[in-house]
């Protein structure tokens, strides 16, 4: 009987052992899957940002260019601001001389090749490699279409990453690695390159401020008139004031919301009502988010502009009218004296006969 019970005593100790271990291998495998999750949230892995909603801070993009800037990310929304920047910071330290020992000129240091097929001009003056504005807009549009070329095939890497791999070592170079080319590949130029880019869009990235992003969205068909009011508004120039208030969080008081005939501006341009659609403090200049924000607007407006009864945008010293859809330099039918480009507002002309 003692050597049975001796027996005993021995198992329950084995027994106990073996709970304790599988107690700490549970443990230990929880701790590794808690850090997996932690390390795959770091927003310090080299992530570029996926979304235009953030604006780029004040002094990584010269003033000079600063309009030009702002017009190139009207060309690629997918495309945020601190990553076009930085980008550009890379190729060529914003000289619009700098030619590579490889022939690539002018700021999105440009191949001859890539530039003839991909070329943008921004001003009406022909696409010239050298202009500043011409190869800002080319880079963002170039930008987006390497987006298209390398997003949705199961690359491993955001779509931001894979396409600044893609402009500097060919989308060729990102299937073939199906993802960022790794360090051993040309000398690690590529996999620099990104993490480069990324590190300085991160540094130079303005959080995003509440409206930049649409809340709702226009259907296909026309919408509805809105009532007219006992202000006379339109019923578009209502519909569109209240939408874009909702839209946007931005500010769109009534009153500045006039009839052509009571408005000198719109009495000598426009044949409908218009409305001055705040992003910054009346009269100043917005900052960098407030002149992202602006663009979002702007552009909201031109894509639902069937919707709205959209005639006329201006904003930034560009204009688009529905009988000429395109952004192009806007010049004041008044003079200088008379600017309705401020700074601080979108304006906008609706339909009056909507």
């Amino acid at each position: 009987m003692g050597l049975r019970r001796q027996l005993w005593w021995f198992a329950g100790i084995a027994t106990a052992l073996v709970v304790a271990l599988v107690a700490v291998a549970v443990t230990l495998a929880g701790v590794v899957v808690v850090v997996g999750v932690l390390a795959a949230r770091d927003p310090q892995r080299g992530t570029a940002p996926s979304t235009s909603s953030v604006a780029v801070a004040d002094g990584a993009v010269p003033q000079r260019y600063r309009a030009a800037f702002d017009y190139a990310l009207t060309l690629c929304p997918a495309l945020p601001a601190p990553v076009l920047a930085a980008q550009i910071t890379q190729e060529s330290g914003w000289d619009p001389r700098a030619v590579s020992s490889a022939g690539a000129r002018g700021l999105g240091q440009f191949m001859p090749g890539t530039w003839k097929e991909h070329a943008v001009d921004a001003n009406g003056g022909g696409a010239e490699i050298t202009d500043p504005a011409d190869s800002l807009a080319s880079a963002a549009a170039y930008d987006c279409h390497l987006i298209d070329q390398v997003s949705g095939k199961g690359y491993d890497g955001d779509a931001v990453s894979l396409m600044l791999a893609a402009y500097n070592a060919g989308p060729g170079a990102v299937a073939r690695y199906e993802g960022v080319p790794p360090p051993s590949f040309s000398a690690g130029q590529t996999h620099d390159y990104v993490a480069a880019i990324t590190a300085m869009a991160a540094r130079d990235t303005v959080e995003t401020v509440p409206g930049l992003v649409v809340a709702g969205s226009v259907p296909e068909r026309p919408l509805p008139a809105w009532p007219v009011g006992a202000d006379g508004l339109a019923p578009n120039a209502e519909f569109g004031r209240r939408w874009l208030q909702a839209s946007f969080g931005v500010v769109v008081p009534v009153s500045s919301c006039v009839a052509s005939a009571g408005h000198v501006e719109d009495s000598y341009h426009y044949d409908g009502h218009a409305c001055d659609v705040m992003v910054s403090t009346a009269g100043s200049v917005p900052d960098a988010a407030g002149t992202q924000l602006g663009w979002a607007v702007a552009n909201a407006l031109v894509a639902d502009h069937r919707g709205l009864g959209v005639e006329q945008v201006i904003w930034q010293g560009r204009i688009w009218t529905a009988q000429r859809p395109t952004w192009r330099d806007y010049e004041n039918p008044l003079g200088s004296s008379v600017t309705l480009d401020h700074l601080d507002h979108v304006h906008v002309s609706f339909d009056r006969g909507r």
